[in-house]
């Protein structure tokens, strides 16, 4: 992909010259905690050109012969051990994961992390008792076949019967296992994203109805703390998820001019996601103009853009199930000064974030320090949280919603998207920057290799 500097001088975009970790040079070789000037003007070419042939050699790594991919035996195994280790500390016999495709396929992230299952709104539920077999439920226009083609964890599989209704179908499986008195639901209460929680109140109502018995007891916390630290495997398609982030975002840069349709790029931009491997739904803001709207959007209009819009988006990859996540700010054109002024501002926030993300460091701290970088011209929000299967605690968005998320303590192999925003007081000028990382005993190491940068399109 070809790039060219501000000052028209022809350069050649380097993946890999990003920095791996705070604390080596920035992507224009300044080891200042503030970056000097960075930005890229992209000159626009075919689509074509960005598209690859073939499958990437780290997707055929971990895809089955039908190009699905697909976790280890021995992830399976780790997973499963964890969670029933702290099912017997919690004296759980039992966790039930409700089906809730809400807010992109993220709400039924406990299943597909327990059982290699989900996708494109797919509905599920699971019983994942403390031992035995897993058992999942799948809605009753998608095949049990299809959901063994799809995954090879679990065998036993069973479609939901009745009128689109879980519950009965779920209840019938619980009373078949010894002893059950304290089943553990997920998405009661304290989601990431819904701290009122997720099941709904039916649901609830006719386990209390049909198993007066047991005990139900939260389970989401159990499986927020289970999933916060990511395997070797899971990290590997977090990777390869970032990489169709930023080919994604080279699509934009290669499709964005004057005259060409919001809707339009945005589509392309998409439709790069799922060539490259990534599901649906994916998470996609988008904003476009100038002057700048208050804030990005779920859909593009069908706008033609002008020279001089700025364009910003936020965006996720989910390959294999694992969302990587990205933000990128482009201009139509050459970027405002100020512009320029504020990104160095929210690199120097970066930065931060990356030097802090250690063990033992604690999200409220990094919040309340990309906070307090807030000046008399700029305004500076913590924008941080944790990558995974989908909901992932914990979250620090504009800052700390409550005690659990602001002392929550980083561990080493824990991923976060980075990405603080910086404006202007009265919100008419905004920009921001981020990527998928990952936390070590040295800081944040980068997943993406995208140098930091304004991208200009000529």
């Amino acid at each position: 992909a070809s790039w060219s500097a501000r000052d028209g001088k022809v350069l050649r975009h380097q993946w890999g010259t990003a920095p791996s970790c705070i604390g080596g040079e920035g992507a224009a070789g300044n080891p200042s905690p503030f970056p000097r000037k960075a930005s890229s003007t992209r000159n626009a070419g075919p689509l074509a050109r960005q598209m690859r042939e073939g499958r990437n050699s780290l997707a055929d790594a971990h895809d089955d012969e039908r190009g699905i991919p697909k976790f280890t035996i021995a992830e399976r195994e780790r997973r499963w051990g964890l969670v029933r280790q702290r099912m017997a500390m919690e004296r759980i016999d039992a966790i039930f994961v409700p089906p809730h495709t809400g807010l992109f396929d993220t709400q039924q992230a406990n299943t597909r992390y327990l059982t290699g299952l989900g996708g494109n709104h797919w509905t599920l539920a699971s019983v994942f008792p403390l031992e035995g077999d897993v058992t999942v439920f799948t809605s009753a226009d998608v095949h049990p076949e299809i959901c063994r083609l799809r995954q090879d964890w679990v065998t036993d599989i069973r479609a939901m019967t009745g009128a689109w209704g879980f519950t009965g179908s779920v209840i019938e499986r619980l009373k078949q296992i010894p002893n059950l008195r304290r089943l553990g639901v997920s998405g009661l209460s304290g989601n990431t994203r819904f701290p009122e929680g997720t099941t709904a109140h039916g649901t609830v109502r006719m386990l209390r109805e049909q198993l007066p018995e047991v005990e139900l007891v939260n389970a989401t916390p159990l499986m927020a703390e289970v999933r916060f630290v990511k395997s070797d495997e899971e990290i590997a398609f977090l990777r390869m998820g970032t990489e169709l982030v930023e080919r994604a975002i080279d699509v934009i840069a290669d499709t964005a001019r004057e005259g060409v349709p919001e809707n339009r790029i945005y589509a392309q931009m998409v439709a790069s996601l799922i060539e490259g491997g990534s599901e649906l739904p994916v998470f996609a803001l988008w904003s476009a103009g100038m002057p700048q709207p208050p804030s990005n959007s779920y859909l593009p209009t069908r706008r033609p853009l002008r020279t001089g819009d700025a364009l910003l988006t936020e965006l996720q990859a989910r390959y294999g199930g694992c969302d990587a996540a990205g933000a990128q700010s482009l201009f139509l054109g050459p970027a405002p000064d100020e512009y320029h002024e504020m990104f160095r501002y929210q690199q120097a926030a970066v930065n931060i974030c990356h030097e802090m993300l250690r063990p033992g460091q604690t999200v409220g701290a990094i919040a309340s320090a990309i906070n307090a970088m807030t000046d008399d011209r700029y305004d500076m929000r913590v924008l941080m949280h944790s990558r995974g299967m989908g909901d992932d605690s914990p979250m620090a968005v504009f800052g700390v919603r409550d005690a659990a998320m602001a002392n929550w303590t980083i561990e080493e192999n824990s991923a976060f998207v980075v990405k603080p925003i910086v404006s202007t007081k009265d919100r008419a000028r905004w920009i921001y920057w981020g990527d998928t990382v990952v936390c070590t005993a040295h800081g944040a190491q980068r997943l993406g290799k995208r140098v930091p940068s304004i991208i200009e399109i000529r």
